[in-house]
Protein backbone atom coordinates (compact mmCIF):
# COMPACT_ATOMS: atom_id res chain seq x y z
CA UNK A 1 0.00 0.00 0.00
CA UNK A 2 1.45 3.45 -1.32
CA UNK A 3 2.32 5.66 1.71
CA UNK A 4 -0.15 8.87 1.86
CA UNK A 5 2.70 11.81 1.98
CA UNK A 6 1.50 14.01 5.29
CA UNK A 7 2.17 17.45 3.31
CA UNK A 8 -0.25 16.55 0.61
CA UNK A 9 -2.42 15.47 3.50
CA UNK A 10 -2.22 18.81 6.02
CA UNK A 11 -2.72 21.10 2.87
CA UNK A 12 -5.18 18.98 1.66
CA UNK A 13 -7.23 19.01 5.27
CA UNK A 14 -5.93 22.85 5.80
CA UNK A 15 -7.90 23.53 1.78
CA UNK A 16 -10.91 21.43 3.36
CA UNK A 17 -11.02 23.65 6.46
CA UNK A 18 -10.83 26.59 4.08
CA UNK A 19 -13.88 25.51 2.85
CA UNK A 20 -15.86 25.13 5.49
CA UNK A 21 -15.01 28.45 6.54
CA UNK A 22 -16.05 30.15 3.49
CA UNK A 23 -19.35 27.92 3.32
CA UNK A 24 -20.24 28.78 6.90
CA UNK A 25 -19.52 32.19 7.26
CA UNK A 26 -22.01 32.98 4.38
CA UNK A 27 -22.70 36.58 4.28
CA UNK A 28 -20.41 37.36 7.86
CA UNK A 29 -17.76 38.82 5.70
CA UNK A 30 -14.74 40.65 6.89
CA UNK A 31 -14.37 42.61 4.31
CA UNK A 32 -16.90 45.34 4.74
CA UNK A 33 -16.89 45.95 0.28
CA UNK A 34 -18.37 42.97 -0.14
CA UNK A 35 -21.62 43.44 0.01
CA UNK A 36 -20.71 46.11 -2.23
CA UNK A 37 -19.69 44.20 -4.86
CA UNK A 38 -22.59 42.51 -5.04
CA UNK A 39 -24.81 44.95 -5.01
CA UNK A 40 -23.24 46.19 -8.34
CA UNK A 41 -24.38 43.29 -9.71
CA UNK A 42 -27.51 43.62 -8.50
CA UNK A 43 -27.88 47.09 -9.43
CA UNK A 44 -26.87 45.84 -12.70
CA UNK A 45 -29.87 43.45 -13.38
CA UNK A 46 -32.62 45.30 -11.65
CA UNK A 47 -32.03 48.79 -12.93
CA UNK A 48 -29.75 48.37 -16.02
CA UNK A 49 -26.83 51.22 -14.75
CA UNK A 50 -24.06 50.59 -13.30
CA UNK A 51 -23.08 51.79 -9.26
CA UNK A 52 -19.47 50.95 -8.65
CA UNK A 53 -19.25 49.04 -5.80
CA UNK A 54 -16.76 51.54 -4.12
CA UNK A 55 -18.56 54.54 -4.95
CA UNK A 56 -16.49 56.50 -7.23
CA UNK A 57 -14.97 53.46 -8.20
CA UNK A 58 -15.21 50.07 -9.08
CA UNK A 59 -13.84 46.50 -10.49
CA UNK A 60 -16.73 45.28 -12.91
CA UNK A 61 -14.93 41.57 -13.62
CA UNK A 62 -15.26 40.57 -9.89
CA UNK A 63 -18.31 42.72 -9.57
CA UNK A 64 -19.99 40.43 -12.31
CA UNK A 65 -18.52 36.97 -11.36
CA UNK A 66 -18.81 37.35 -7.02
CA UNK A 67 -22.73 39.21 -8.30
CA UNK A 68 -23.81 36.47 -10.31
CA UNK A 69 -22.62 33.12 -8.39
CA UNK A 70 -24.45 35.04 -5.02
CA UNK A 71 -27.35 36.35 -7.15
CA UNK A 72 -27.74 32.61 -8.45
CA UNK A 73 -26.29 29.69 -5.42
CA UNK A 74 -25.77 32.37 -2.21
CA UNK A 75 -23.07 33.93 -0.14
CA UNK A 76 -21.86 31.05 0.67
CA UNK A 77 -20.78 29.69 -2.67
CA UNK A 78 -19.05 33.34 -3.95
CA UNK A 79 -17.04 32.64 -0.78
CA UNK A 80 -15.75 29.58 -1.86
CA UNK A 81 -15.44 30.69 -5.25
CA UNK A 82 -12.96 33.24 -4.34
CA UNK A 83 -10.91 31.20 -1.46
CA UNK A 84 -10.61 28.50 -4.37
CA UNK A 85 -9.35 31.09 -6.93
CA UNK A 86 -6.82 32.28 -4.11
CA UNK A 87 -5.62 28.67 -3.48
CA UNK A 88 -5.15 27.99 -7.25
CA UNK A 89 -2.96 31.22 -7.18
CA UNK A 90 -0.55 29.67 -5.04
CA UNK A 91 -0.41 26.94 -7.11
CA UNK A 92 0.64 29.06 -10.69
CA UNK A 93 2.53 31.24 -8.46
CA UNK A 94 4.52 28.19 -7.29
CA UNK A 95 5.06 26.52 -10.62
CA UNK A 96 6.40 30.44 -12.07
CA UNK A 97 8.56 30.88 -9.02
CA UNK A 98 10.01 27.58 -7.38
CA UNK A 99 9.41 24.94 -10.47
CA UNK A 100 12.78 23.34 -9.38
CA UNK A 101 11.67 22.44 -5.80
CA UNK A 102 9.46 19.53 -6.22
CA UNK A 103 7.58 19.87 -2.88
CA UNK A 104 4.67 22.29 -3.53
CA UNK A 105 2.67 20.49 -0.61
CA UNK A 106 4.99 22.34 1.46
CA UNK A 107 4.46 25.68 -0.04
CA UNK A 108 0.35 25.60 0.51
CA UNK A 109 0.87 24.63 3.99
CA UNK A 110 3.29 27.39 4.20
CA UNK A 111 1.01 30.18 2.53
CA UNK A 112 -2.14 28.41 4.66
CA UNK A 113 -0.31 28.81 7.98
CA UNK A 114 -0.66 32.48 7.92
CA UNK A 115 -3.87 32.79 9.35
CA UNK A 116 -4.28 36.51 7.97
CA UNK A 117 -3.99 35.32 4.21
CA UNK A 118 -5.85 32.26 4.85
CA UNK A 119 -9.36 33.53 6.74
CA UNK A 120 -9.20 36.90 5.21
CA UNK A 121 -9.23 34.62 1.22
CA UNK A 122 -12.67 33.19 2.34
CA UNK A 123 -14.64 36.61 1.75
CA UNK A 124 -16.69 37.24 -1.62
CA UNK A 125 -13.82 40.32 -2.40
CA UNK A 126 -11.94 41.07 -5.76
CA UNK A 127 -8.41 40.64 -4.43
CA UNK A 128 -8.29 36.69 -4.72
CA UNK A 129 -9.93 36.99 -8.20
CA UNK A 130 -7.22 39.58 -8.70
CA UNK A 131 -4.08 37.71 -7.23
CA UNK A 132 -5.58 34.48 -9.60
CA UNK A 133 -4.85 36.37 -12.57
CA UNK A 134 -2.07 37.95 -11.86
CA UNK A 135 -0.22 33.94 -10.68
CA UNK A 136 -1.66 32.95 -14.65
CA UNK A 137 0.32 36.31 -16.44
CA UNK A 138 3.23 35.37 -14.31
CA UNK A 139 2.91 31.88 -15.15
CA UNK A 140 2.29 32.31 -19.14
CA UNK A 141 5.14 34.91 -19.22
CA UNK A 142 7.66 32.66 -17.33
CA UNK A 143 6.71 30.13 -20.24
CA UNK A 144 6.35 32.15 -23.10
CA UNK A 145 3.24 32.29 -24.05
CA UNK A 146 2.97 36.10 -24.64
CA UNK A 147 -0.51 37.00 -25.60
CA UNK A 148 -2.08 34.22 -22.70
CA UNK A 149 0.31 36.08 -20.61
CA UNK A 150 -1.15 40.01 -21.76
CA UNK A 151 -4.74 39.32 -21.62
CA UNK A 152 -4.43 37.86 -18.09
CA UNK A 153 -2.34 40.53 -16.98
CA UNK A 154 -5.28 42.89 -18.86
CA UNK A 155 -7.67 41.08 -16.52
CA UNK A 156 -5.45 41.39 -13.57
CA UNK A 157 -5.61 45.03 -13.80
CA UNK A 158 -9.46 44.56 -14.48
CA UNK A 159 -10.15 43.39 -11.09
CA UNK A 160 -7.86 45.76 -8.53
CA UNK A 161 -6.83 48.55 -10.61
CA UNK A 162 -3.71 49.03 -8.31
CA UNK A 163 -2.32 46.02 -9.00
CA UNK A 164 -1.32 47.70 -12.31
CA UNK A 165 1.75 48.60 -10.38
CA UNK A 166 2.30 44.69 -9.71
CA UNK A 167 2.09 44.27 -14.15
CA UNK A 168 4.11 46.80 -16.28
CA UNK A 169 6.86 47.23 -14.20
CA UNK A 170 7.41 43.59 -14.34
CA UNK A 171 6.82 43.58 -18.08
CA UNK A 172 9.91 46.61 -18.43
CA UNK A 173 11.90 44.21 -15.90
CA UNK A 174 11.40 41.41 -18.30
CA UNK A 175 11.99 42.79 -21.07
CA UNK A 176 14.97 45.23 -19.86
CA UNK A 177 17.86 44.10 -22.36
CA UNK A 178 15.70 44.81 -25.20
CA UNK A 179 14.91 47.76 -24.23
CA UNK A 180 18.07 48.77 -23.25
CA UNK A 181 19.25 47.73 -26.95
CA UNK A 182 16.42 49.33 -27.73
CA UNK A 183 14.68 47.26 -29.02
CA UNK A 184 11.26 48.31 -28.09
CA UNK A 185 8.70 46.45 -30.14
CA UNK A 186 7.87 43.26 -27.73
CA UNK A 187 7.43 45.55 -24.86
CA UNK A 188 4.97 47.99 -26.81
CA UNK A 189 2.97 45.11 -27.92
CA UNK A 190 2.67 43.38 -24.25
CA UNK A 191 1.72 46.96 -22.86
CA UNK A 192 -0.95 47.97 -25.55
CA UNK A 193 -2.72 44.44 -24.97
CA UNK A 194 -2.74 45.05 -21.31
CA UNK A 195 -4.24 47.94 -21.49
CA UNK A 196 -6.71 47.87 -23.97
CA UNK A 197 -8.07 44.68 -22.15
CA UNK A 198 -7.78 45.93 -19.01
CA UNK A 199 -9.90 49.37 -20.47
CA UNK A 200 -12.33 47.46 -22.00
CA UNK A 201 -13.81 46.17 -18.66
CA UNK A 202 -13.49 49.75 -16.90
CA UNK A 203 -15.42 51.04 -19.82
CA UNK A 204 -18.66 51.17 -17.62
CA UNK A 205 -16.94 53.69 -14.88
CA UNK A 206 -15.72 55.76 -17.48
CA UNK A 207 -18.86 56.46 -19.55
CA UNK A 208 -20.69 56.93 -15.83
CA UNK A 209 -18.64 59.46 -15.19
CA UNK A 210 -18.76 61.17 -18.72
CA UNK A 211 -15.48 59.32 -20.19
CA UNK A 212 -13.52 61.71 -17.84
CA UNK A 213 -10.54 60.76 -14.65
CA UNK A 214 -12.68 62.36 -11.95
CA UNK A 215 -12.79 59.38 -9.83
CA UNK A 216 -9.10 59.42 -9.97
CA UNK A 217 -8.96 62.40 -7.48
CA UNK A 218 -7.10 60.78 -5.09
CA UNK A 219 -6.94 63.30 -1.67
CA UNK A 220 -3.49 62.44 -1.10
CA UNK A 221 -2.67 63.66 -4.61
CA UNK A 222 -5.29 66.57 -4.90
CA UNK A 223 -3.57 69.74 -3.69
CA UNK A 224 -4.87 70.83 -0.17
CA UNK A 225 -6.88 67.90 0.43
CA UNK A 226 -5.26 65.57 3.02
CA UNK A 227 -8.47 64.01 4.24
CA UNK A 228 -9.96 61.06 4.72
CA UNK A 229 -11.53 59.09 1.10
CA UNK A 230 -12.85 56.74 -0.90
CA UNK A 231 -9.82 54.51 -0.94
CA UNK A 232 -10.24 53.94 2.47
CA UNK A 233 -7.20 54.67 4.53
CA UNK A 234 -7.29 57.10 7.38
CA UNK A 235 -6.62 60.95 7.49
CA UNK A 236 -3.30 61.73 5.19
CA UNK A 237 -0.86 63.13 7.62
CA UNK A 238 2.56 61.04 8.65
CA UNK A 239 1.54 60.46 12.19
CA UNK A 240 -1.85 58.66 11.12
CA UNK A 241 -0.10 56.44 8.81
CA UNK A 242 3.08 55.16 10.22
CA UNK A 243 1.39 53.51 13.06
CA UNK A 244 -1.08 51.94 11.25
CA UNK A 245 1.51 50.76 8.19
CA UNK A 246 4.14 49.15 11.07
CA UNK A 247 1.45 47.74 13.29
CA UNK A 248 -0.24 45.83 10.35
CA UNK A 249 2.58 45.09 8.44
CA UNK A 250 3.57 43.40 11.88
CA UNK A 251 0.48 41.65 12.09
CA UNK A 252 0.32 39.53 8.40
CA UNK A 253 4.09 39.07 9.22
CA UNK A 254 2.93 37.32 12.00
CA UNK A 255 3.21 38.16 15.46
CA UNK A 256 5.57 35.49 16.10
CA UNK A 257 7.17 34.61 13.19
CA UNK A 258 8.45 37.72 12.93
CA UNK A 259 10.99 37.28 15.18
CA UNK A 260 11.89 34.21 12.61
CA UNK A 261 12.06 36.28 9.41
CA UNK A 262 14.47 38.85 11.44
CA UNK A 263 16.84 35.68 12.72
CA UNK A 264 16.55 34.19 9.04
CA UNK A 265 17.05 37.70 7.69
CA UNK A 266 20.66 37.82 7.47
CA UNK A 267 21.27 34.49 6.27
CA UNK A 268 17.90 35.19 2.89
CA UNK A 269 19.99 38.11 1.79
CA UNK A 270 23.60 36.18 1.66
CA UNK A 271 21.43 33.48 -0.62
CA UNK A 272 19.21 35.49 -3.04
CA UNK A 273 20.65 36.17 -6.65
CA UNK A 274 20.02 39.79 -7.32
CA UNK A 275 20.78 39.62 -10.94
CA UNK A 276 18.16 36.87 -11.18
CA UNK A 277 15.52 38.22 -13.36
CA UNK A 278 13.14 36.29 -11.38
CA UNK A 279 14.13 37.95 -8.18
CA UNK A 280 14.15 41.48 -9.38
CA UNK A 281 10.56 41.81 -10.54
CA UNK A 282 9.86 39.69 -7.29
CA UNK A 283 11.91 42.42 -5.05
CA UNK A 284 10.27 44.88 -6.48
CA UNK A 285 6.55 43.77 -5.93
CA UNK A 286 7.52 43.43 -2.26
CA UNK A 287 8.47 47.11 -2.02
CA UNK A 288 5.69 48.61 -4.43
CA UNK A 289 3.48 46.84 -2.63
CA UNK A 290 4.86 47.90 0.44
CA UNK A 291 4.85 51.78 -0.78
CA UNK A 292 1.37 51.46 -1.79
CA UNK A 293 0.24 50.56 1.57
CA UNK A 294 2.12 53.35 3.58
CA UNK A 295 -0.46 55.25 1.82
CA UNK A 296 -3.38 53.26 2.18
CA UNK A 297 -3.01 51.00 5.58
CA UNK A 298 -6.62 50.03 5.37
CA UNK A 299 -6.89 46.52 5.00
CA UNK A 300 -4.28 43.71 5.04
CA UNK A 301 -5.63 42.14 2.08
CA UNK A 302 -3.82 45.32 0.29
CA UNK A 303 -0.23 43.22 1.09
CA UNK A 304 -1.45 39.95 0.10
CA UNK A 305 1.18 39.94 -2.62
CA UNK A 306 4.03 41.40 0.21
CA UNK A 307 3.66 38.06 1.91
CA UNK A 308 3.39 35.47 -0.90
CA UNK A 309 6.44 36.83 -2.49
CA UNK A 310 8.39 36.86 0.79
CA UNK A 311 7.45 32.97 1.22
CA UNK A 312 8.80 32.54 -2.09
CA UNK A 313 11.92 34.01 -1.41
CA UNK A 314 11.85 31.53 2.24
CA UNK A 315 11.40 28.64 0.34
CA UNK A 316 13.70 29.52 -2.43
CA UNK A 317 16.28 29.73 -0.44
CA UNK A 318 16.17 28.72 3.15
CA UNK A 319 16.77 24.76 4.20
CA UNK A 320 13.17 22.69 4.97
CA UNK A 321 14.14 23.11 8.86
CA UNK A 322 13.72 26.67 8.87
CA UNK A 323 10.28 26.33 6.94
CA UNK A 324 8.94 24.16 9.17
CA UNK A 325 9.65 26.30 12.37
CA UNK A 326 7.98 29.30 10.18
CA UNK A 327 4.86 27.48 9.69
CA UNK A 328 4.62 26.31 13.09
CA UNK A 329 5.19 29.87 14.94
CA UNK A 330 2.33 30.80 12.26
CA UNK A 331 0.02 28.08 13.17
CA UNK A 332 0.68 29.07 16.70
CA UNK A 333 -1.26 32.60 15.59
CA UNK A 334 -4.31 30.96 14.66
CA UNK A 335 -4.84 29.98 18.68
CA UNK A 336 -2.99 32.63 20.70
CA UNK A 337 -2.91 35.89 19.61
CA UNK A 338 -0.74 38.70 21.93
CA UNK A 339 -0.97 42.09 21.26
CA UNK A 340 1.43 45.19 22.34
CA UNK A 341 -1.21 48.04 21.43
CA UNK A 342 -4.58 49.00 23.45
CA UNK A 343 -6.55 50.81 20.84
CA UNK A 344 -9.42 53.01 21.25
CA UNK A 345 -11.93 52.99 18.30
CA UNK A 346 -14.23 56.16 18.14
CA UNK A 347 -17.52 53.66 17.98
CA UNK A 348 -17.97 50.47 19.43
CA UNK A 349 -21.22 49.37 17.28
CA UNK A 350 -19.50 46.56 14.89
CA UNK A 351 -21.68 47.93 11.86
CA UNK A 352 -19.50 51.18 11.95
CA UNK A 353 -15.97 51.55 9.99
CA UNK A 354 -13.54 50.93 13.05
CA UNK A 355 -11.79 54.34 13.68
CA UNK A 356 -8.84 54.48 15.99
CA UNK A 357 -8.67 57.48 18.07
CA UNK A 358 -6.20 56.89 20.16
CA UNK A 359 -3.54 53.80 21.36
CA UNK A 360 -1.40 53.24 24.26
CA UNK A 361 1.54 50.26 24.88
CA UNK A 362 0.01 47.92 26.41
CA UNK A 363 0.49 43.85 26.49
CA UNK A 364 -2.57 41.56 25.99
CA UNK A 365 -3.13 37.86 25.36
CA UNK A 366 -6.29 36.76 23.89
CA UNK A 367 -7.82 34.11 21.08
CA UNK A 368 -6.20 33.64 17.59
CA UNK A 369 -7.82 34.55 14.86
CA UNK A 370 -9.03 31.24 13.93
CA UNK A 371 -9.91 30.66 17.04
CA UNK A 372 -11.66 33.65 17.53
CA UNK A 373 -14.02 33.50 14.01
CA UNK A 374 -14.75 30.58 15.17
CA UNK A 375 -15.83 30.75 18.45
CA UNK A 376 -17.05 34.91 17.94
CA UNK A 377 -20.61 35.65 18.44
CA UNK A 378 -20.36 38.89 16.75
CA UNK A 379 -22.15 38.81 13.50
CA UNK A 380 -21.48 40.94 10.77
CA UNK A 381 -24.51 39.85 8.68
CA UNK A 382 -27.30 41.89 9.86
CA UNK A 383 -24.89 45.01 9.30
CA UNK A 384 -24.57 44.25 5.67
CA UNK A 385 -28.11 43.06 5.04
CA UNK A 386 -29.71 46.20 5.64
CA UNK A 387 -28.59 47.72 2.49
CA UNK A 388 -29.44 44.70 0.43
CA UNK A 389 -32.87 45.67 0.04
CA UNK A 390 -35.20 42.75 -1.24
CA UNK A 391 -32.63 40.40 -0.84
CA UNK A 392 -31.84 40.98 2.67
CA UNK A 393 -33.49 37.59 3.96
CA UNK A 394 -31.81 35.17 1.90
CA UNK A 395 -29.00 37.42 1.77
CA UNK A 396 -28.99 36.49 5.88
CA UNK A 397 -28.84 33.31 5.08
CA UNK A 398 -26.38 33.16 2.59
CA UNK A 399 -28.69 31.76 0.03
CA UNK A 400 -29.31 31.75 -3.83
CA UNK A 401 -30.28 35.86 -3.96
CA UNK A 402 -32.87 34.93 -6.40
CA UNK A 403 -35.05 33.29 -4.49
CA UNK A 404 -36.37 36.70 -2.84
CA UNK A 405 -38.24 37.33 -6.17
Amino acid sequence: MKKIDNNFFLSSILFIFGVYIAYTRGSNFSDGDSYSVINAFLSLINEKTYSPSRGAYGHPIPEILIGFIAYNFGTKISNIFCFILFFLSIIFFYKTFLKKNINLNLFIILIFSNSFLFLENTNSIDYPIALFFLSLGFYFLKNQKYLLSYIFFGLTIACRVNFLFFVYPPLIIYFFNEIKDKKIKNFIISSLIVTIVGLIFYYPLFNLHNFTLDFLELPFIKEGDNSAGWYGGPILEFDSLLPRFIYKTYLITGIFSIFLFLLFFKDLIKKIQFKDNDNIILIFIIFINLFIFWFMPSKTLFINPFIIVSYIFVFKYLDTKKIYFLIIFNFVQWFVFYDIAEIKYKEKNICFAKEAISYNFKLSFKKGLITSHLTNNEDMTDCYSQFMGVYSENFRKGRALKLSK
